[in-house]
């Protein structure tokens, strides 16, 4: 009997082993199941993606083989985009789906804001309770309508962080390093105005209109919230402009103009966005103290993360003229490529703007460290920023046009739309006639109404507003901004950037062969003297100024940065001649001949600079 009872009691417990040992075998498959479909959603999205990139490099260079004048391949890439997501959505590719549950608080508390994380318990048949934890998916808000969706709409959404810490920053550096400089500093000043003062009116007279809009209409935006957006959407797109410019080969200076306003007000915009941000949490209404905090928040994180970016990459300049690193290219390169990007890691990781600090790094590369490269990392570093910058571009266009149809974090409203698209032509207005004129007082050669005319219409939104638009969307109204923002950035693309060349002729602005010739001739009257006409070949050549022919001369503090950079930067951080040897005291001497390398001392010149 005591047998028949212990044999019992064994099979017993084996059975409950065995049970539970089923049970936790079927989660593991399960899981296991759960792995490989994400595996295979995350490899079609990305196959998906790259045949698309082929196929608009393909379609680029189609597009530049025949001379496609009435369409930019920006457009084109946007419409790939627009049809990958309507295929994606409506023609239920994604065959694996996804199960949304509902979930609640044990105690049933309401949650007030959302959690990071979020652990359900899981018990399978016969076994015991496992805990998995869910991240929240940050930029993605389900369809509350739908209770499955299809995995491959949700693997098409990524995460706004993605954005801007790996597809953003290339695109913003590489603005920097390739600043045609000679072009760019003989309009430094129109240049900071429309960037500083015109961004900031684009920003506040964006926000006032459509505050005035949305009251009539009673659609319930608070003054704060528009003029976030009137920030984001302040930012300027340069590429299909600009692409369309190095076609035509249009006026040097209204080229200038136009690309120096895009590559900066991007980290105005976001600056901007940012401190509206932290003081529209306070209170409802916004007060002097507000716009007063506003202000110094503004300039600290601005200049802040100017001084920052502009002083690593001074230090790399420092280091590259220093150390042999140039016999080894391939080194050289890497610790090129990977500073560049640290300063905008340092820059968000200090509380400041990443866009601001990694731009200024790249004009700091470019003016200083480029010149102590050798000449193999200079092909490497300029071709690879130029490459990686086309590539972003190419895939946040097409990206924004799958974005209209996968995600689910968008309201649409056609009168938002219209009032938006009104707000931002008469808010661009405001600023580019009024501050025309005011510059046209004391400068020369004048913006003429034909440039003032082409600025107003190249006011193409782009990456930046999305990416500004689509990093928060947890409330209807924050909804509605990226679908405008998203709406807003395919009509001026299509629009405005497949109208460029026509506007171009209508404005009767000079392109191709004649703008050279204005161009040499503008050169002939403004400047005869050897440093401006050797500006963009060696800047460390040391040359006579003619006073009162160059227009540096004609500024106090462009002439007095001119001859700090002259006698002390570049000797100090490049390999230019004069050494700090002959440009500083005598007393130096002990310091000056640890800061100048063999190279200065043999008396041999950089390289070429960065163009």
């Amino acid at each position: 009997m005591k047998l028949l009872w212990t044999i019992s009691t064994i099979l017993l417990i084996s059975s409950t082993v065995a049970g539970s040992n089923n049970g936790n075998t079927r989660l593991d498959m399960a899981a296991q199941r759960r792995a490989s479909n994400i595996h295979r959603m995350d490899t079609i999205i990305l196959l998906t993606y790259v045949s698309v990139m082929v196929l608009i490099v393909v379609t680029a260079w189609a597009f530049k083989h025949y001379r496609f004048r009435f369409i930019h391949e920006s457009g084109v890439t946007l419409f790939y985009g627009l049809l990958i997501g309507f295929v994606i959505r409506y023609f239920g590719l994604g065959l694996l789906q996804s199960q949304t549950f509902d979930v609640i608080t044990k105690n049933k508390t309401i949650v007030k804001e959302p959690p990071d994380y979020l652990m359900l318990e899981v018990k399978p048949e016969g076994g015991s309770r496992v805990s998995f934890h869910y991240e929240l998916i940050e930029g993605f808000f389900a369809d509350k309508r739908k209770k499955i969706e299809q995995q491959i709409e949700q693997k098409s959404v990524f995460s706004p962080e993605v954005f801007f810490n790996m597809l953003i920053p290339p695109i913003i550096f590489n603005a920097g390093y390739s600043l045609k400089k000679r072009h760019f500093f003989r309009n430094i000043g129109s240049i900071l105005a429309i960037v500083f003062i015109g961004t900031t009116i684009s920003c506040f007279g964006t926000g006032c209109l459509m505050f005035v809009f949305t009251s009539i209409f009673q659609m319930g935006y608070s003054f704060k919230e528009l003029l976030f957006f009137g920030a984001l959407i302040s930012a300027t797109d340069p590429v299909t402009i600009i692409s369309v410019f190095n076609d035509m080969n249009v006026e040097a200076d209204l080229f200038a103009l136009i690309f120096g306003e895009s590559a900066l007000n991007d980290a105005v915009a976001i600056v901007l966005s940012e401190v509206i941000e932290n003081f529209s949490t306070s209170s409802e209404a916004i007060t002097l103290q507000d716009f007063g905090s506003a202000i110094a928040g503004f300039a600290g994180v601005f200049f802040g993360s100017l001084m920052l970016g502009f002083m690593i990459g001074c230090m790399n300049a420092f280091l590259t003229k220093m150390t042999l690193i140039s016999e080894h290219a391939l080194l050289e390169s890497s610790l090129f490529v990977l500073i560049s990007y640290i300063s905008f890691l340092v820059a968000e990781v200090c509380g400041l703007t990443g866009i601001v600090s990694v731009l200024f790094c790249g004009i700091a590369q470019a003016h200083y460290t480029y010149n102590n490269l050798s000449d193999e990392s200079q092909s490497n570093t300029k071709h690879f920023f130029h490459m990686v910058s086309f590539i972003m571009e190419s895939f946040i266009f097409c990206y924004i046009g799958v974005s209209v149809f996968v995600t689910n974090n968008q309201r649409w409203s056609f009168s938002f739309l219209l009032f938006s698209l009104i707000s931002i032509t008469a808010s661009r207005a405001l600023f580019v006639y009024p501050l025309s004129w005011l510059l046209n007082i004391r400068r020369r050669p004048k913006i003429p109404k034909r440039y003032q005319h082409m600025i107003l219409f190249a006011g193409l939104r782009g990456a930046m507003a999305f990416a500004l638009a689509g990093r928060n969307t947890s409330t209807e109204n924050r909804q509605m901004i990226f679908a405008t923002t998203t709406a807003v950035v395919i009509v001026t693309v299509l629009v405005n950037g497949g109208l460029t060349s026509w506007m171009i002729d209508y404005l009767q602005i000079k392109h191709g062969k004649d703008a050279i010739e204005e161009g040499q001739r503008l050169e002939n009257s403004m400047s005869s003297s050897p440093a401006d006409q050797h500006s963009d070949l060696d800047e460390s050549v040391p040359v006579t100024m003619s006073p009162g022919l160059n227009p540096w001369d004609k500024a106090f503090l462009p002439r007095k940065w001119y001859h700090f950079d002259a006698s002390f930067m570049k000797p100090l951080l490049t390999h230019a001649t004069p050494s700090l040897e002959q440009t500083l005291p005598p007393f130096c001497l002990p310091l000056t001949s640890l800061l100048t390398s063999s190279r200065q001392r043999a008396g041999e010149t950089s390289s070429f600079d960065c163009e």
